[in-house]
């Protein structure tokens, strides 16, 4: 049985991996269209690739860097309007584009903009957002929480 995304958001919360990649993978298989499910084993995954040395742990990063290309190829044209999803896999890219096999910094550059253009909350992110704003969008979403320190 799948773990629920609040018991999820736990498992990133403390970094537990591969365990919350492992259960956003399951709540994606078994239901694909669930965009928070998708948006989040992204980011997931472009983190843990990102921050594997930190994490001091052995894990598969050569697979994670390819799965993410292959879930963002999944799930691109579904979800080219959903700002959230072009800001996870963007800023991944943008920032590491060299880790992930056929992504570019342009790309991820080109999802940040149209997650700005889609939505305020990404526009101002950097700029003037609110503490309060930036909890009630990122509060209770596991590694969108923890990674920009929302409290």
């Amino acid at each position: 049985m799948a773990l629920s995304l609040d018991d999820i958001h736990e498992l990133e919360i403390r970094q537990e991996y591969p365990a919350a990649i492992d259960a956003l993978e399951e709540l994606v298989r078994s239901d694909p269209s669930d965009a928070e499910a998708v948006i989040r084993l992204g980011f997931n995954l472009w983190y843990v690739v990102a921050e594997a040395e930190r994490l001091q742990a052995s894990l598969p990063t050569q697979h994670y860097a390819s799965r993410f290309m292959e879930l963002f190829r999944q799930h691109r044209d579904a979800l080219a309007d959903n700002p959230d999803f072009c800001w996870a896999f963007g800023q991944g890219m943008n920032m590491f584009w060299w880790a992930f096999p056929g992504a570019t910094e342009q790309l991820g550059k080109s999802l940040i903009d149209t997650a700005c253009r889609l939505d305020g909350f990404w526009s101002r992110f950097w700029t003037d957002l609110t503490e309060a704003e930036g909890a009630g969008r990122l509060r209770g979403r596991g590694i969108l929480q923890r990674y920009y320190n929302v409290r």
